[in-house]
């Protein structure tokens, strides 16, 4: 039924219609305004055609930012993803989206060429294809979902082009970066003696040399039991995170959990150099004296790697602990994760396929192993270069 209503001291034509039963069964209203009976009809119409297509226009009316934000709380979160790959995704919709450009365009609005304008404004400022091919993951993600639900009808982010994001293969003006966007950095073969030799820690200095030395990732090795090592094959099934873990859009903690890796190409098995089987030795001696300077105070976890209680080592006292160790010696800081970047290099370098490379490393895909070679080649190019000294 169509009556006359006034807003703001103008009159309106409402219609009111009941269009179901909320979760107590009490029916849900929905009005339709109007500059007249006829037009408040035509938009009950246009609306209920709307609604067998499935658009629910509550939420195409909404912002990117609003919908998104919902989808990652009340969808995203309860979906039973690991926390670690939760706080990623929260933190790309928090970078990238929240607060952006983008953000603000209404759901229904947005268009293949709205999300590829901002992929080239975000290269543009510098941001890499690493980071741009993440978000566009994210994004994928939610528009599917919207489509699913019936929020629109099409998904945006088909037929995106990410090619031209990528780095070009002038490795001489560019940075390389690895499969998380971070800057491949290497240890050099005069530097890594330094390295080790300034590390005065006998626990941190053997964790060191079994990085160097498996490739393992920072939060692999932390994760490590004893029983996960036989004869000089380390068997990698889990990793260790320090991660927030979100109790509201606005309220979360941090906790130390075990996980899965990354990919299924993470669970894997490595061979260990068998110069590092006395540094094994060390290192088991090292957990007993610990265990009994505490005695019954140790808790005796069964790690590889443990704290002096024999609890899982915390990332944050490692950081400090590989930043302290660079105070004392003549190499520039690197992030622990180069030690990782080190092993690949060093196995290219050495004759090793990059298939074999790929595989130890846990790559799913030997495109990622490649930029180690790229590196190398960086390098190639700069020990001619010190070949210039002879014709002087």
């Amino acid at each position: 039924m169509a009556t006359n209503t006034e807003i703001n001291d103008k009159k309106y034509y409402r219609l009111r219609v009941t269009i179901g039963k909320d979760k107590d069964g009490k029916d849900i209203i929905k009005n339709f305004y109007g500059t007249s009976k006829t037009d408040a009809e035509n938009k009950k119409i246009e609306w209920m055609k709307d609604n067998l297509l499935g658009i629910n226009h509550v939420n195409t009316k909404d912002s990117l930012s609003r919908s998104m934000k919902n989808w990652v709380w009340d969808i995203l979160k309860v979906s039973g993803i690991k926390a670690t790959t939760f706080e990623r995704y929260e933190g790309i919709y928090r970078n990238y989206v929240s607060e952006s450009k983008i953000g603000k365009f209404r759901l229904e609005d947005i268009q293949r060429v709205t999300i590829q304008k901002y992929y080239t404004e975000l290269h543009e400022e510098g941001k890499t294809y690493s980071q741009i091919k993440n978000l566009h993951k994210v994004l994928n993600m939610f528009f599917r979902y919207a489509v699913i639900e019936g929020y629109i009808l099409r998904n945006p982010c088909t037929g995106i082009k990410l090619d031209q994001y990528e780095e070009e293969e002038d490795v001489d003006e560019i940075d390389l970066f690895d499969e998380d966007g971070e800057k491949v950095e290497t240890f050099t073969d005069e530097e890594i003696p330094i390295l080790l030799e300034g590390i005065k820690n006998d626990k941190l200095r053997i964790m060191v040399k079994f990085a160097l030395g498996t490739g393992l990732r920072q939060g692999e090795i932390l994760a490590l039991k004893k029983t996960d090592i036989k004869d000089m094959v380390v068997q990698v099934t889990k990793t260790l995170s320090y991660v927030k873990v979100f109790d509201g859009p606005n309220k979360y903690h941090y906790e130390t959990i075990v996980t899965k890796p990354k990919t299924k190409r993470s669970i894997r098995k490595v061979n260990i150099p068998t110069e590092l089987k006395k540094d094994l030795a060390e290192l088991n001696t090292i957990r007993i004296e610990e265990k009994l300077k505490l005695g019954e105070l140790y808790e005796d976890n069964d790690l590889l790697f443990p704290s002096e209680t024999g609890t899982y080592i915390d990332s944050r006292n490692l950081l400090r602990s590989w930043k302290r160790v660079f105070e004392g010696i003549d190499v520039p800081y690197k992030r622990f994760h180069s030690l990782r970047h080190t092993f690949a290099t060093q196995l290219i370098k050495n004759g090793s396929q990059l298939i074999t490379v790929s595989r130890l490393l846990g790559h799913s895909s030997v495109k990622t192993t490649e930029i180690y070679a790229h590196v190398l080649e960086s390098t190639k190019a700069n020990d001619v270069q010190s070949l210039n000294s002879l014709f002087r």
